[in-house]
């Protein structure tokens, strides 16, 4: 019989019937409806207000965004980020306190979902011996153009133990060779730089793109208990095109005001929505997965974006509310430094929600 450590995590208000820590590591059919209906009731019960009555309260009320806590990236996932169970577990118990407290009022998550051949797996690319580039073990790699006539990278993974680098030979795309060279040069232009692969994961229609059941769950009780609609940001449909951030895909994205984004249609250009959609709430707090990768770089397209206004320290960083793929990052170092020094909040998933602000 296999035993897990179940993380630490808050004390709940309220401990709804869905509720039990340990199924933050299991796998099952999350009970949609009977939690939000069990919210609606606790609402009616306690008189609890709707969110949008929150938000007009004079100190307002905050927000949360879940980057990508979905089936593949856990531990027993296509693609394994440790540590994403225990995520899901001190975020789950931050939402339900959260929303019964009144601290939050809205909440967006972020899906990735690929088609079957897509640039960001290794599977789009061969290697030298013409085999398949299989990272089913190794994870991730990071890739350098050698050779722009012949489309040749150079793969470099890293050691899971302490995320030093090792060697993984010259690959070639299989699909579409020359728009994966120009794809590379687009990321280096643009500060996206390095191009990724990964062992394939959350193909769209499998099991691994769906939610974690207990973020489903959690999700759909503070749903009922505050009337409010949750929102969705889909990502990673456009097979020759990276999502690093849920904002817009790589071709959607540019610092520079001289590149203009590849990309601008709705299907992968930058979705000012969703980021002007913070602005009612006092601040939003930021959990997910990857902390090297998507995570990272949601962080990053948001602290673009409300670059030089007041928003940026209504950002709050919930340092044990994310895991990483590679561990010890320097850019993930670098950000947080930075983060810190523009007035981002760091907060921890069980600082008092008072604290938060």
């Amino acid at each position: 019989m296999t035993t897990v450590k179940i993380a630490a995590h808050m004390p709940l208000l309220y401990t709804p019937k869905f509720w039990a820590p340990a199924k933050a590591y299991e796998n099952y059919t999350p009970d949609i409806e009977g939690a939000k209906l069990e919210g609606a009731e606790y609402a009616r019960k306690h008189g609890l207000e709707p969110a949008f009555r929150l938000l007009e309260r004079p100190e307002g009320a905050s927000m949360a965004f879940l980057t990508d806590l979905q089936q593949d990236f856990r531990d027993h996932g296509r693609l394994p980020v440790t540590g994403t169970d225990d995520v899901v577990l001190r975020c789950a118990s931050r939402l339900i306190n959260g929303f019964i407290s009144g601290h939050y009022a809205g909440l967006k998550r972020s899906k990735d979902g690929h088609p079957p051949v897509h640039v960001s797996f290794g599977t789009y690319f061969r290697t030298q011996t013409g085999e398949l580039f299989d990272l089913r073990t190794r994870k991730a790699s990071i890739l350098a153009l050698e050779d722009d006539k012949k489309c040749i990278f150079k793969a470099t993974c890293f050691d899971p133990s302490d995320g030093s680098p090792v060697d993984a030979g010259y690959i070639q795309p299989m699909y579409k060779p020359h728009e994966c060279v120009a794809y590379n040069h687009y990321l280096e232009s643009t500060g996206q730089a390095p191009q990724w692969a990964f062992a394939q994961h959350c193909e769209l229609g499998t099991d691994g793109e769906s939610f974690h059941p207990l973020i489903v769950e959690a999700v759909a009780f503070a749903s009922g208990l505050r009337s409010f609609v949750p929102g969705l940001v889909s990502k990673g449909h456009i097979m020759e095109w990276d999502w690093y951030g849920p904002l817009c895909s790589c071709g959607g994205y540019s610092e520079d005001p001289n590149i203009v984004p590849v990309i601008t249609h709705p299907q992968g250009g930058f979705q000012k929505d969703i980021v002007d959609g913070f602005k009612p709430f006092r601040s939003v707090e930021f959990f997910g997965v990857a902390e090297d990768f998507c995570d990272y770089w949601m962080k990053k397209q948001s602290r673009w974006y409300f670059r030089g206004t007041e928003f940026l320290k209504k950002m709050v960083f919930v340092e044990d509310g994310t895991a990483p793929i590679v561990p010890n990052a320097q850019h993930v170092k670098t950000q947080n430094a930075e983060a810190r020094a523009e007035g981002v909040k760091f907060i921890k998933h069980d600082t008092p929600f008072a604290q938060s602000l």
